[in-house]
């Protein structure tokens, strides 16, 4: 028995120390490795990122892991260059090549304590070993440092040259992933390595494997050619020489004379230019340019207008195809089978009935009809009258062309305008001419009419700053001697929908005193909406929401002038912004409103810092007699066509951060002087009558940097009240408050009905 034991512990004994072993033989490995590392970094000291466009910051955002997937972007681009040429060379990669691939990186030499270069240019990193024969090996490593495991195609070019990116990621998209690929033009120097000037493509799998040779690489390095040395490189870890072709795609580069002049040899009819022409619109890479980078951009050019000729051409052959094949639709029939036109375009909405149908809107050189329900002409102005001024003269170049100026623009007859979502906007032009050409017509005039299209182009997603539902809103309620009973009501639904919910706000009241209304004591107009206030802040204050008053004094003015007068919410705004802190959230509301808690997120979510301010369009109350005329009275509006509609000339709720609306200000200050008190208010409104302002909402149009998002939110809906319009109003004012108060009596169907039975009766 005791044998056994010592025969059992033998074997473990031998067990553990056979383990021990093989643990330090693995660690002298791992050890070895660590060495062989340090030494590596003697050659590669270490490289300085400038503008390196956030990349420090993506390193925390969350994302998918890609090597586990195993997604990759299709192609980096490496530019060596020098810290002298960043300013031309650099900026011109930049904007010939920088939007059609995933990543580009200019790589320059910069000593260590020297100034980095004063350019807006991101993606530039500096080595701060100055050795310019080692440039292409810091390259590499640092792409296999960074990059290794995102791209599968590296392409590592001198700033000579000019990079076809179009016909570069094509080429790219025809050869396979898998092979090795060391492609390029032959250097001059030797026929086996490529030229580092006209650029030199390498697979992810090549890159893998000069990642383990760059110590003999660098010991190596004894040419003052660059493409040698890269070259022997490559060759010394793949055993590959310089291809150009693979699988049957061929690496076209077209090396330029050094007396390269545009105009000399792009232009003409001789062969020798066409031939020249062939190579060039062919190639990937042109090179080298060396005395004028401005060459750059007219090559791109030449480019990018014989790639249009050939898109162009590539489009008419379609549109001839669809018009031949129409033929062949059911029953052969010609009235079936209905080309659209443009030949190729979507033909556009086709309205499932008489109320879908979207109309024609006539307009002529000055004025547009009809183009909503409630307005009968608009003048042209802004952006549409930009628009159909482009769109004629557009017409007019192409008559001119076309019958080569023999046929003189006179006038616009009609003109008529229809937008289809799903097609783009379409004119129809009715065009008086002149033949200028022919005497026997003495100047006789000709009516054509003309179709135009403006199809939709790509639709981009915009990018939008991250935003969340936590932001406090600071509301901002103006309260009037008229609205005082509203202003009750209001208080009452703050507190269900935000106090007892614990929503994260703060409601301020704005309280509008008269020249000779008393503020103080029992004869205080207000001092029962103050008591209020002052309740519900003390019972709700462990949750830290609370009502706050300010007091404005009015001068001499009529009360109700004021209520409706656009530039006194403007100086009410001045004053109120200055209660609070640069990054708050203001909400203004008006006292028929209806507050919700989807209301108040949707607010948190399209307000945005230093990016976008929100002024929704509400759902405003029709008179409750002819609302409800055949139901009872409900305490919620309903979102129905007979109990109200959106009101888009109601401009009262707006939100906005303080900083977006002081920075705006600061911008108009010498046309609308900022209000700093209740002594500058009278100097305002005396600017009314000139003012072109007539809201919040307007003021930032004008004046402002930020998206403005106007749309209709059905969260947000007003209980129908009548603004008192006086006669004190200046004259537009007036007009749009009375078209406002005419607007949400009702539709035209309980109208027409109300006038029927006022005449039966």
């Amino acid at each position: 028995m005791p044998m056994t034991h010592c025969r059992n512990n033998g074997y473990f004994i031998i067990g553990m120390c056979l383990g021990i072993l093989v643990s330090l033989l693995f660690f002298q490995i791992e050890d070895e490795h660590n060495i062989n590392s340090s030494f590596k970094s003697s050659w590669y000291p270490y490289t300085v990122s400038i503008y390196d466009d956030q990349s420090s910051i993506d390193e925390y955002a969350p994302k998918i892991n890609i090597e586990e997937l195993g997604i990759r972007e299709r192609l980096f681009i490496g530019v060596l260059t020098s810290q002298e040429y960043l300013y031309s060379r650099g900026v011109v990669f930049n904007k010939t090549i920088g939007h059609l691939v995933e990543k580009i990186r200019y790589f320059i030499s910069i000593s260590e304590g020297a100034k980095k270069p004063n350019i807006t240019l991101s993606g530039i990193v500096g080595f701060t070993d100055t050795r310019s024969v080692l440039k292409p090996f810091h390259v590499i490593k640092y792409i296999t440092d960074n990059y290794l495991e995102d791209y599968d195609y590296y392409y590592i070019v001198k700033d000579k040259s000019y990079i076809n990116g179009r016909k570069l990621m094509n080429f790219i998209d025809n050869i396979s992933v898998s092979s090795d690929i060391y492609l390029g033009i032959p250097s001059k120097y030797n026929n086996n390595y490529c030229s580092l000037d006209a650029g030199i493509l390498l697979s992810n799998s090549i890159v893998r494997k000069l990642k383990t040779n760059l110590d003999w690489c660098v010991k190596n390095t004894y040419s003052v050619s660059d493409d040698i040395n890269f070259g022997r490189c490559v060759n010394h870890a793949t055993k590959l020489t310089c291809l150009m072709k693979v699988n049957e795609v061929i690496f076209n580069g077209k090396q330029l004379p050094w007396d390269f002049n545009f105009n000399q040899h792009l232009t003409g009819e001789k062969e020798d230019h066409k031939k020249f022409h062939d190579e060039l619109i062919n190639s990937i890479s042109a090179y080298p340019i060396v005395h004028d980078y401005s060459m750059i951009y007219r090559i791109n050019a030449y480019f990018l207008i014989n790639e249009l000729k050939k898109i162009e051409d590539i489009i008419e052959k379609l549109r001839k195809k669809i018009i031949t094949s129409s033929y062949f639709g059911p029953n052969n029939n010609i009235k079936i089978n209905i080309v659209s036109w443009p030949v190729g375009n979507w033909h556009g909405n086709k309205s499932p009935g008489r109320f879908d149908i979207l109309r024609w809107n006539y307009f002529n050189e000055t004025h547009i009809f009809m183009q909503t329900d409630f307005e009968n002409s608009r003048e042209l102005i802004g952006i549409t009258r930009l628009d159909i001024d482009r769109v004629l003269q557009t017409v007019i170049d192409k008559i001119n062309f076309d019958y080569k100026n023999e046929l003189k623009f006179n006038k616009l007859i009609n003109g008529y305008l229809k937008f289809d979502a799903s097609r783009g906007m379409d004119y129809i032009l009715d065009l008086s001419l002149v033949n200028t050409n022919n005497k026997l017509s003495n100047n006789k005039r000709i009516l054509k009419r003309i179709h135009i299209n403006k199809p939709l182009g790509k639709v981009d997603i915009l990018p939008v700053p991250y935003v969340t539902e936590n932001t406090r809103i600071n509301i901002i309620l103006t309260v009037h001697l008229s609205s005082i009973n509203n202003a009750f009501k209001f208080m009452e639904n703050y507190v269900e929908v935000c106090m007892e919910k614990r929503d994260k706000t703060s409601l301020m009241l704005v309280l509008i005193y008269n020249k000779e209304s008393p503020s103080k004591g029992s004869d205080d107009i207000y001092g029962k909406i103050k008591t209020y206030a002052l309740n519900l802040t003390d019972q709700y204050k462990r949750i830290q929401s609370k009502i706050s008053w300010l007091s404005i004094r009015l001068p001499s003015i009529s009360s109700n002038a004021i209520k409706s007068e656009p530039t006194f919410k403007i100086a009410v705004a001045d004053l109120v912004v200055q209660k609070f802190s640069s990054e708050s959230l203001l909400l203004f509301v008006q006292t028929d409103a209806i507050l919700t808690s989807d209301y108040l997120n949707r607010i948190r979510m399209n307000t945005i810092s230093q990016w976008q301010i929100y002024c929704p369009i509400p759902f405003v109350e029709f008179h409750p007699d002819l609302a409800y005329a055949d139901e009872m009275k409900k305490i919620n509006i309903d979102l129905n066509r007979n109990h109200g509609k959106y009101d888009e000339l109601n401009y009262e709720s707006i939100s906005f951060y303080k900083i977006d609306y002081q920075t705006m200000r600061k911008m108009n200050e010498n046309y609308i002087p900022i209000i700093h008190g209740d002594k500058d208010i009278p100097n305002k409104m005396t600017m009314s009558d000139k003012n072109i302002l007539h809201s919040i909402y307007e003021l930032f149009i004008l004046y402002g940097k930020l998206h403005v998002f106007r749309a209709v939110e059905p969260a947000l809906k007003i209980h129908y009240n009548v603004i008192n319009c006086t006669d004190e109003l200046n004259e537009y004012i007036r007009l749009k408050c009375i078209l406002s108060n005419s607007r949400q009596i009702g539709h035209r169907g309980q109208l027409a009905k109300l006038i029927n039975e006022y005449h039966e009766s």
